[in-house]
């Protein structure tokens, strides 16, 4: 039964609000991003004077919109998040932009000014009516409180942004609220005139359940679909497995079960949460190199049929392969209908929820006898192309980027959670990243795949987790979020954060402009001679510094132990040089291409 003095009062502001609160609540969805503001008071309170919600406070809006970002993509279900009205909305956009591309389910609750101040000058005062345009899935202006509006009004409009936000493709959904001053609560408490108001949804208030009921019907297989991929099986053994970012360990478990029956090479994505696990192998795809690979042997690894499942691709070269290389049948396994067919690919796209589609498979081909002539063709070059990376860091003694992410793949903790940046971190897990027998959540930011808010998503993903969570981060996008340190320092599960500092943005070394040396360096790489001890110790965070390979383990170690023993986060700060890890990575590169010429 909703029984919350402190909300229910002759403030309408708070009735509505405390009723939105309460529907969330009822439908599990229990935490908030809250940041403070004086137009938002009446949310605020809601979700403060509530003892079930869960909250994180963050100064900064961005800072707030990623850690929800996180946690959504942790937990597959919204965080909400509370603004006040202004430049703090606005400040949400490149969390809500990430959120709509990866198809992470996010709520936003805007406070704004009624009506009448709007295009008046008055202070503080935007437009933020469909302010994020086509990056929110439902945008709905609330009115201000009104007692000629039913509360049932506020009860349904809760519900339809949950489901909205939940349903396929998830994204985020924006609830704009306007507010009348008074902002704060009434201090003569509950009325008769806020009695009689509630008696519309009297049922609703002497019951635990939300106001509607949404019922997810779950997308079975037919005949049909899996007909096509059993004719392309059975009569094609030249068959490879991508598999994109997944969201949940059922699809993992599922693909894994596949993997063991359907005997084609599996190319796994990082974010798939399988490229650490052996059975995914480690593909060789991701090592090619269009400008140096010969045609002979692309003739020889060119699948006549790929099956991809779930979404995006973080290597680049995965289509740039694909797009000289053309397979008869491109089929593409997910949830959702959204396009993802970068390179315009003849492609066969198939609506359903992976894991049940895999289930269904299995049966259809568990007793198919299978070649594995073109399996073993790939693994073996694939099991080449890890050699040459143990080698090189086997005589290489520096403390770089490459043995930083091969060390970390072989000694994450096991029960623990792991997030990548953008730029290289991402790139170097799946290139550099030993396949063990890890079967770990694994996040990254690779809807819009920006450097920004990595740190808050970061920890809002170890809160969506509920685990310890390793975040590998580089300088230029550590500086960006720099503030987001205080919501690591609020975490209640740790993060251990592999900060590289190799001074300037590594990343552009790859590009062309690289060539122009009057204007790379200082426009480009962007040295910025910093070091970042004193920011930890402003927020307090345990940190150290690891210029060698035994500094780096010992404090992995150390950090570790503080993780799991004092739930304490450490930041480990990695020096590097970011001109050496270019060269090394380009031999690297060049030994394993002349590997797999034939």
């Amino acid at each position: 039964m909703f029984d919350n003095q402190k909300i229910l009062n002759d403030n309408l502001n708070h009735v509505w609000s405390g009723l939105a609160v309460e529907e969330f609540l009822r439908n599990e969805i229990d935490f908030f991003c809250i940041s403070p503001g004086s137009r938002s008071t009446p949310l605020t309170s809601a979700a403060a004077f509530n003892e079930k919600a869960k909250k994180v406070i963050s100064y900064d809006e961005r800072g707030s919109g990623y850690y929800a970002l996180g946690f959504g993509q942790a937990s597959l279900k919204p965080a909400v998040i509370i603004v006040t009205s202004g430049t703090a909305v606005a400040n949400l956009f490149p969390s809500v932009i990430e959120a709509f591309q990866s198809k992470i389910p996010m709520i936003i609750l805007s406070a704004d000014r009624p009506p009448e101040l709007q295009d008046a000058g008055a202070n503080q005062t935007i437009s933020q009516d469909n302010i994020f345009g086509k990056y929110v899935k439902w945008f709905f202006n609330m009115p201000c409180p009104d007692y000629g509006i039913k509360p049932s009004f506020v009860l349904s409009n809760i519900d339809n942004a949950i489901k909205t936000s939940m349903s396929e493709p998830k994204g985020p959904v924006h609830l704009n609220f306007m507010f009348r001053e008074p902002l704060e609560p009434s201090p003569d408490g509950q009325n008769m005139l806020s009695k009689e108001y509630m008696l519309e949804v009297s049922s609703w208030n002497k019951k635990t359940t939300p106001y509607c009921n949404y019922i997810k019907t779950v997308k079975k297989c037919d005949d049909y679909s899996a007909d096509i991929i059993l004719k392309i099986i059975t009569g094609n053994n030249k068959g490879l497995i991508s598999v994109g970012k997944l969201s949940s360990d059922e699809d993992r478990t599922a693909l894994l079960k596949l993997f063991s029956i359907l005997k084609w090479p599996v190319y796994a994505d990082i974010t798939s949460g399988l490229r650490l696990n052996k059975s995914a192998g480690t593909n060789i795809i991701k090592h090619f190199d269009m400008n140096i690979l010969e045609s002979d042997f692309c003739k020889n690894v060119k699948p006549d049929a790929v099956i991809h499942f779930g979404d995006r691709i973080t290597s680049k070269r995965f289509f740039e392969f694909f797009k000289l290389n053309i397979p008869e049948v491109f089929i593409n396994v997910k949830n959702d209908t959204v396009r993802y067919n970068p390179e315009h690919l003849p492609l066969v796209a198939i609506e359903a929820e992976i894991s049940i589609f895999c289930n269904y498979l299995i049966e259809k081909i568990k007793d198919l006898n299978q070649k594995e002539d073109f399996k073993d063709f790939y693994e073996k070059k694939a099991a080449e192309a890890q050699r040459i990376i143990d080698i090189n860091i086997e005589e290489d003694k520096v403390l770089s980027e490459v043995f930083i992410s091969r060390f970390l793949s072989k000694n994450l903790p096991a029960d623990s959670c792991l997030f990548l940046s953008n730029s290289m971190p991402v790139r170097d897990f799946e290139l550099y990243a030993e396949s063990t027998d890890l079967n770990i959540n694994i996040g990254s930011n690779r809807g819009a795949s920006g450097i920004d808010g990595i740190i808050s998503s970061a920890a809002g993903f170890a809160a969506g987790n509920k685990k310890i969570c390793t975040l590998v981060i580089g300088d230029i996008a550590f500086i960006h979020d720099i503030n987001s340190l205080s919501l690591i320092k609020k975490c209640d599960f740790p993060v251990i954060i592999i900060l590289i500092n190799n001074n300037g943005g590594g990343i552009f070394n790859f590009l062309p402009i690289s060539a122009y040396n009057e204007i790379f360096n200082e426009y480009f790489v962007a040295p910025h001679g910093y070091r970042f001890a004193g920011a930890a110790e402003n927020f307090k965070i345990k940190h150290n510094y690891a210029f060698d390979r035994d500094d780096f383990k010992k404090l992995f170690e150390y950090a570790r132990l503080c993780a799991q023993n004092k739930k304490e986060s450490f930041i480990i700060e990695a020096v590097t040089n970011g001109e050496y890890d270019f060269r090394l990575r380009k031999k690297i590169k060049h030994e394993i291409i002349d590997s797999l010429h034939l």
